[in-house]
């Protein structure tokens, strides 16, 4: 199945104001993919070693060991404090019993004595909040129900505080305090960020909903496919924000979760645009699980009619994912480009033809840039008028060419790239259907049958 964001990106890079013949934006495209694959591959890491210092320490533990106890290090922190403290106290209250009353030295010392106490019931509520979040931590990870969603520095925060790899100390107060290696100075336990849970309560209401249309036996469209949509979309909305990290990262119905791949999704006050990539990653779960109930529950055919539309023709559609969907999309490119950005256009309808089968070796389709620049360096050209007169003569004015196995192999492909019907129809060729099903596309395309993504009309207005 196409890669739908892919498209997207097509379309987006289309519309861009950059003139090019191709090797710049493919060579920062490619550095940017890489510089992404990195950074996923380097927090990948570190979440494998906080995970991994965390099992260590569970693994460590006697079965009978306390595990709300202070180390002795920690310990000996809170004893000094107290100590500290015990000891301004004492002195307040033998300087206040010399006191009067309507001495003003004497409310300031009872002020010190009163903030004193207070101190000593702060640190006692601390150490109480701390011990229970220690244990329910540690007890949470062994179960394994700790969101992949939380941020990585949250994630090594609490590995370091919780298997008693964190120093503690007594701050103004009373407040239990941290040494927060990466600031280098100390922070309040009452402000660190606590790792959430994976939200059980929002899967299983989508597991529930994948359920309802497998069994349905029809695939998702129109009002239904409305109302399960508001469905998933309320769901996703009571948790707010960790809800949302949790359903994009936590492996419910997919390992792993949803994929998503741009960090910018995953920032403070970008939840708009992460919801509406969570409420779309399921959506596409949810259509696919009723496909595919319709296609089970289909009674089986013999003979003749097993060749009919009824037959391996109307499963290949039932399986087909959304053909019609990302064929729609990838006819927008056909929007006509301004003077100088034929090359950015071209780019765009070959990045996403290639993208329909992600699994090939190699790219299918070139833009006219691209394969000027081959041509060039095969040939050992300069680009220069004439270089591009040949290549012009010999290969035609083609916007896009099928790749062969060299460059004299390759070919101009001759469509339209400005209607939006031979960009669909295009599409429809290279998504490895049968020719029924390739006619059966096309056909509803011609009919004015087909309706956009949004589901805003017939498709019928392009042929007017």
């Amino acid at each position: 199945m196409a890669d739908k964001n892919l498209i997207q990106g097509a379309i987006n890079l289309g519309e861009s104001k950059r003139s090019t013949w191709g090797a710049a934006m493919q060579a920062s495209a490619a550095r940017s993919f890489m510089i992404e694959a990195q950074a996923t591959a380097v927090r990948k890491a570190e979440k494998a070693a906080i995970n991994q210092r965390v099992a260590g320490y569970i693994d460590s533990l006697n079965s009978n060991v306390d595990l709300t106890s202070l180390t002795g290090e920690q310990q000996a922190s809170v004893t000094n404090y107290l100590t500290k403290e015990k000891m301004v106290y004492a002195d307040a209250a033998n300087r206040i019993a010399k006191l009067n009353t309507d001495d003003p030295q004497y409310m300031e010392l009872r002020d010190q004595m009163n903030g004193v106490q207070m101190s000593f019931k702060n640190l006692a509520g601390s150490l109480n909040q701390y011990k229970e979040d220690k244990k329910a931590y540690l007890e949470d990870f062994d179960k394994g129900i700790i969101s992949d969603g939380n941020e990585l520095n949250t994630l090594g925060e609490a590995s370091e505080i919780y298997t008693d790899k964190g120093y503690a100390g007594v701050g103004p107060g009373g407040a239990l305090v941290f040494w927060d290696n990466a600031n280098e100075n100390y922070k309040s336990y009452s402000e660190m960020q606590k790792p959430f849970l994976k939200d059980f309560s929002a899967a299983d209401q989508i597991m529930q909903m994948n359920e309802k249309v497998y069994n349905a036996g029809s695939a998702l469209s129109g009002t239904r496919e409305n109302m399960i949509r508001q469905q998933l979309n309320t769901s996703i909305s009571k948790g707010g924000r960790q809800t949302l990290l949790s359903l994009a990262s936590d492996d419910f119905i997919l390992e792993g979760g949803l994929g998503l791949q741009d960090p910018a999704l995953f920032e403070v006050g970008n939840e708009s645009a992460l919801k509406a990539a969570v409420l779309d990653g399921y959506m596409d779960v949810l259509k696919s699980s009723a496909k595919q109930g319709a296609a089970d529950k289909r009674p089986a055919r013999s003979g003749r009619g097993r060749g009919g539309f009824s037959g391996a023709l109307n499963d290949e559609i039932n399986l087909s994912g959304n053909i019609q969907d990302d064929a729609m999309t990838f006819s927008q490119l056909s929007k006509p480009a301004e003077e100088g950005e034929y090359e950015t256009k071209a780019q765009s309808i070959v990045q996403a033809l290639n993208g329909i089968d992600p699994t090939a070796k190699s790219a299918s389709y070139i833009s006219r840039g691209a394969f000027y620049n081959d041509y060039l360096e095969k040939f050992k050209k300069e680009d220069n008028k004439q270089s591009r007169d040949a290549f012009t003569s010999e290969y035609g004015k083609f916007q896009i060419f099928k790749l062969g196995s060299y460059v004299g192999d390759s070919y101009g492909i001759n469509v339209n790239t400005d209607d939006p019907q031979a960009l669909y129809k295009l599409y429809i060729q290279n998504a490895g259907l049968s020719n029924k099903a390739q006619n059966y596309y096309i056909g509803q395309y011609n009919d004015g049958s087909t309706q956009s993504e949004s589901g805003g009309g017939s498709m019928s207005k392009y042929n007017k």
